[in-house]
């Protein structure tokens, strides 16, 4: 038999519903997510708080492939092999049943598509014959009745799909590098532990957690094709990395030619580094960080420098205490022509002292209050022997110079109350 007819007929076995499989495969009818499936009975068992035995959360309905006579209500559900490494699987999707001792467990099957998995829509209709309905005897009614499974074998709406709100989206698996550890989940989720994922293959380990594949890839590739982490692009990205694995970070929105929408240079930080390596760093992007401390300090540590740089504003509420601020060094202020503000209300503002002994002067208040001394002095007449003298002294165009140069005396930029 030549090579290309014994690949026809394996493809065309694979295209037909079979049951020439080992019965330790089984197709997923059910999927038990909450205390609201019909399979929870209620219990007085004190451990369970709502009145329901929640214990079967996480058990997945399966039909074992070598099983086409039971109907749906007659199946057994059965644990993940490892309830606290839980995989869920979809309806419809394959298995593996795994005994251990005298338990059957189930366990996905990590092959076929990374979103779906081998999952089929109405696999279980397709692999199960459609049986005679049964007889509604009293035994079968009080089966029902204690279970509150309806009895569906015999009926014609036995239609199902992945699960109730799963739809079918393009995820593409990671690339790997020598020795990596990969956790990828259906969604574009990822973990990986890896040591030489570097340029120059050099031993550095680094993890790298990923909530989301980036759109542009999505857009790019298809489903068959690899990809790799992109902490630019990628939904909330978290890197622990070790001092060869270079971090190429961008600031901001990365479009698709690959150019940040991030415009604030940062001019004022000295030594900002020109390339994110050469030692252990850790990197936390997304849309949104919040940092909360709930109940107590939080506190940060730089052994060099550090800074803040934003395209938006900078702001501090500080709802209850004050703030006491330590500078062993020069402190600029600079607003680049912009207006700054120190607005104390009714408490004082001291400048280089702690004392009330010296207040500040107000310069238009300065300068009505030398302007009436002036014009008092312009106008003096003196009492003499011989009669009052001449109104004003002999210099008084001097004193009116004077007073035509006391607005000087006033700021143009700085203000006081």
């Amino acid at each position: 038999m030549s090579q290309r007819v014994r690949s026809s007929q394996q493809s065309s076995n694979t295209n037909r519903t079979t049951f020439s499989v080992k019965p330790n495969v089984g197709i997923v009818v059910d999927v038990i997510l909450n205390e609201e499936h019909p399979r929870i009975l209620k219990t007085d068992n004190e451990n369970f708080s709502t009145g329901k035995d929640t214990s079967i959360v996480g058990n997945a309905v399966i039909r074992p492939l070598s099983d086409q006579t039971s109907s749906e209500t007659d199946l057994f559900d059965y644990p993940p092999l490892d309830s606290l490494n839980l995989d869920v699987p979809l309806i419809g999707e394959t298995v593996e049943m795994v005994r251990v001792g005298n338990v059957s467990y189930y366990r996905r099957i990590t092959k076929g598509l990374l979103n779906k998995g081998n999952a089929k829509i109405n696999y279980n209709k397709e692999v199960f014959e459609l049986t005679e309905p049964k007889s509604n005897t009293a035994g079968d009614y009080s089966k029902t009745s204690e279970t509150q499974i309806p009895e569906t074998s015999g009926t014609d709406d036995r239609d199902t799909d992945l699960g109730e709100f799963f739809e079918e989206t393009q995820i593409n698996k990671l690339k790997l590098y020598e020795g990596d550890k990969l956790i990828q989940s259906r969604y574009g989720q990822s973990i990986r532990f890896s040591g030489y994922n570097n340029t120059d293959g050099k031993f550095s380990p680094t993890i790298i957690l990923r909530n989301r594949q980036n759109d542009v890839s999505l857009n790019d590739l298809e489903v068959g094709d690899v990809t790799e982490e992109d902490i630019n692009r990628d939904g909330s990205t978290i890197v622990l990395s070790s001092k060869d694995h270079l971090l190429n970070f961008q600031p901001g929105t990365i479009d698709d030619g690959g150019s940040t929408d991030f415009e604030t240079k940062p001019d004022n930080f000295e030594d900002y580094p020109s390339k994110f390596d050469d030692v252990d760093q850790t990197l936390i992007s997304s849309g949104r960080i919040i940092l909360s401390s709930r109940n107590s300090e939080m506190i940060f540590y730089s052994k060099s420098n550090y800074g803040f740089i934003s395209d938006g504003k900078f702001s501090i509420d500080n709802g209850k205490s004050g703030a006491d601020l330590n500078f062993n060094g020069d402190v600029k202020i600079k607003t680049n022509d912009s207006d700054t503000f120190i607005l104390g209300g009714k408490g004082n503002i001291y400048l280089n002292t702690e004392k009330t002994e010296e207040p500040l002067a107000r310069g238009q208040t300065l300068v009505d209050i030398l302007g009436e001394i002036l014009d008092e002095i312009v106008k003096q007449v003196y009492s003499t022997p011989s009669g009052p003298s001449a109104t004003g002294p002999t210099n008084a165009s001097k004193f009116n110079k004077i007073k035509a140069k006391l607005d000087d005396i006033k700021s143009t930029l700085n203000y006081t109350e």
